[in-house]
């Protein structure tokens, strides 16, 4: 086989092998996330969505926490979480106990988890 049928057999193989294992985008979580799903996860997508209780807010610093859904309801304060998920937001920040679907990226600080949002966006409780 000369060096131009190689290359030309090459190319052809790889072009059959990126049509058939297509190359993927960006990995975004496909359904929103408890707030509990994301403390105890080990790793996550690049981009992904949470949706929790808001708990506590600075306007100062452009952030507030997040509660799990289910631990408000059961308890019917904000005060009774053991875990907040903090989320830095450049916009409104939303009212204590409302609930809310963060999109964003989830990173590792010297201070825990913490969500740089994209969106935030009210939901239905």
């Amino acid at each position: 086989m000369t060096g131009t049928v190689q290359r030309a057999c090459f190319m052809a193989l790889t072009a059959a092998i990126m049509a058939t294992f297509p190359v993927a985008g960006p990995v975004v979580a496909a359904v929103p996330l408890e707030v509990d799903a994301v403390k105890s996860a080990k790793s996550f997508p690049a981009s992904l969505e949470v949706v929790g209780v808001v708990a506590k807010r600075s306007t100062s610093a452009g952030t507030f926490s997040l509660i799990d859904r289910e631990e408000f309801r059961k308890c019917r304060s904000v005060g009774c979480a053991n875990f907040l998920l903090p989320v830095r937001w450049s916009g409104k920040l939303p009212s204590i106990t409302s609930v809310v679907k963060v999109k964003g990226a989830v990173r590792e600080t010297k201070e825990g988890k913490f969500i740089f949002a994209e969106s935030v966006e009210a939901v239905d409780k």
